[in-house]
């Protein structure tokens, strides 16, 4: 009841400030229109942001509710990017993908979350000028997505508890800005999907995420 008492009281105001704007906007000036414009799109990623924040509160209160539908991964990661396009505009990011792969059975916006966690630990720790690789290849009854950046990777003392709450890798803390919380999400989000979550790191060479979610045929299999 509170989350959903907080984010009715930050989403008015918003719903306010988008009618507003698309109010001069479509009666204003050239140069005003261009302005408003802007304000239309930050109000629009403000309310994206305020409706993760509550989602992400809401799962680590463990109110964890599963919409399941038939997805195709290469669309739930263009969907996932699409969310971050003002990050990644001077960044090289690449998407490897099967034409083949097979659907999974997923909850669209929390797997999109689980990506956009991946992708945005990524952006923190990979050197600016290097790619992000973005992969999704069949395996077995899954489909397997990994976010592979080139930063300076995780020592192997660190690897296994990256997952945990509030943990952050050492010789990082105090240089990048975190809650320590996204990579605890992502586990959760992935296990509820029937899912498993690791990662892989060479020190000076980079750090792979992955992922698995399971395909449609397999979760009719499961039903039967």
């Amino acid at each position: 009841m509170l989350l959903d008492a907080l984010a009715h009281e930050f989403k008015t105001p918003l719903t306010s400030i988008k009618a507003a704007a698309s109010s001069i906007l479509d009666a204003g000036a050239p140069a005003q229109k261009e302005l408003v414009a802007v304000i239309e799109e930050e109000s629009d990623r403000l309310d994206s942001l305020v409706s993760e924040t509550i989602r992400m509160a809401r799962i680590e209160a463990g109110d964890l509710r599963l919409e399941r539908r038939r997805q195709a991964a290469v669309d739930l990661i263009r969907a996932s990017l699409e969310k971050l396009r003002i990050l990644l505009e001077d960044r090289d990011v690449r998407i490897e993908a099967g034409p083949d792969l097979p659907e999974v059975m997923a909850d669209a916006e929390l797997v999109e979350l689980t990506i956009r966690q991946l992708v945005t630990n990524a952006l923190k720790y990979a050197n600016p000028e290097s790619p992000i690789l973005i992969r999704a290849v069949p395996v077995d009854d899954a489909v397997r997505i990994s976010v592979k950046d080139f930063g300076p990777g995780i020592a192997p003392k660190n690897l296994q508890r990256i997952f945990e709450k509030y943990y952050r890798v050492e010789h990082n803390t105090r240089r990048i800005p975190g809650t320590g919380i996204g990579l605890t999400i992502a586990r959760d989000i992935v296990k509820a999907h029937g899912g498993e979550i690791w990662v892989e790191s060479v020190l000076g060479e980079g750090t792979e995420f992955f992922f698995t979610l399971p395909v449609v045929e397999k979760m009719a299999e499961q039903k039967r």
